[in-house]
């Protein structure tokens, strides 16, 4: 399967299954490995007969490398559990899934994952001290209770995992999906941090007055109307995208000042119910931001932004709205982001 490559593609029948999940894993396999644009297949992870159609694609009859096959769709379907195919993710759940991964395995370094790891436990160790405190006779819970504690977020299957469990109130069936989601959505709102000042030089790129194509004395009224038509959606569907992404850092910045504040787990539990959600949502929406501001910077730099011709924005605008639309039906239209609030 080395000639294949992993991609995580919008899925438009997100409801279709009782496990929402915008974001479908497929395996492209190209015609010619060393022009990928050249074209080819691509088998998507949930799509019938999944496993009798890789075996097909790859043209594999032989039973020892279909042993091999096997393991290597089993990794498939752990990393068709994740959102996004951010490297910090893929290494935390390959890992905890129990496959050994050679170093070289992810883009991320040892330190970049150490320091998204304490961000992680930082935000979670209060919500567990807390949680988890009640249970304990003396009401205290010294510095190595607290890190036997901490274990339970990387993973749920410690003995620590029941007494959380019991706080919340948690099916244990729940339970893996839940932390896991949980310390995603951490995750992601650290991810979102890093890119709230790209973002807000997205918006005013978009909404500049003088934003205009170099040149528009060529074209009709109606051409121009039609491009700022264009911009406008990508505007308006980027700014949809954000306000949710905003939203649900704010419920969960709730719901967590009430219970490690105020000793209010209610809000906090029920947040917690809906983190596989949240989770999810979260991860195609932060990859489709980034994509976009990748797309956008690398037609005009946005630290020192330039018109462009007619046809090189009107064919930016198509990318990015492929990029930014989950649901094709919506196409709505609602007030200006307030730029302040990105910071």
């Amino acid at each position: 399967m080395n000639s294949g490559d992993v991609l995580s593609i919008a899925e438009y029948d997100a409801y279709a299954s009782d496990e929402y999940k915008p974001v479908n894993t497929a395996i492209y396999i190209p015609n010619d490995h060393r022009v990928l644009a050249a074209g080819g297949a691509a088998i998507y992870m949930r799509q019938r007969d999944f496993d009798t159609l890789i075996l097909e694609a790859f043209g594999l009859k032989n039973d020892s490398i279909i042993d091999d096959i096997y393991d290597d769709i089993a990794l498939l379907h752990i990393i068709d559990d994740i959102p996004s195919l951010d490297p910090f993710l893929l290494r935390t759940e390959i890992t905890s899934a129990g496959y050994k991964m050679p170093d070289t395995a992810f883009l991320a370094t040892d330190k970049e994952n150490s320091l998204i790891r304490s961000r992680i436990e930082s935000k979670v160790e209060p919500i567990l001290y807390r949680a988890v405190k009640d249970f304990e006779s003396s009401g205290v819970l010294d510095q190595n209770k607290i890190q036997k504690f901490l274990k339970v977020i990387w993973n749920p299957d410690v003995p620590e995992a029941e007494i959380f469990i019991r706080s919340f109130g948690i099916e244990p069936s729940q339970t893996k999906a839940i932390f896991t989601a949980w310390k995603g959505i951490t995750f992601y709102q650290i991810q979102f941090e890093k890119i709230a000042h790209s973002l807000k030089k997205i918006f005013m790129y978009l909404r500049d007055k003088n934003l205009k194509p170099i040149d528009a004395r060529f074209y009709s009224a109606m051409d121009i109307e039609m491009l700022n038509a264009k911009v406008a959606n990508v505007y308006g569907r980027l700014r949809d995208i954000v306000e949710q992404c905003r939203k649900i850092f704010t419920n969960y910045d709730l719901a967590y000042s009430e219970f490690v504040g105020s000793n209010n787990p209610v809000t906090f539990k029920n947040f917690m119910m809906e983190a596989h959600r949240n989770y999810w949502t979260l991860g195609y929406s932060i990859v489709a931001c980034k994509n976009a501001y990748e797309r956008i910077n690398k037609k005009v730099s946005m630290d020192k932004p330039t018109s462009l011709r007619f046809d090189a924005m009107s064919s930016m605008c198509d990318e990015i709205n492929v990029l930014l639309t989950r649901d094709k039906r919506d196409m709505r239209k609602e007030p200006l982001l307030d730029l302040s609030e990105l910071h």
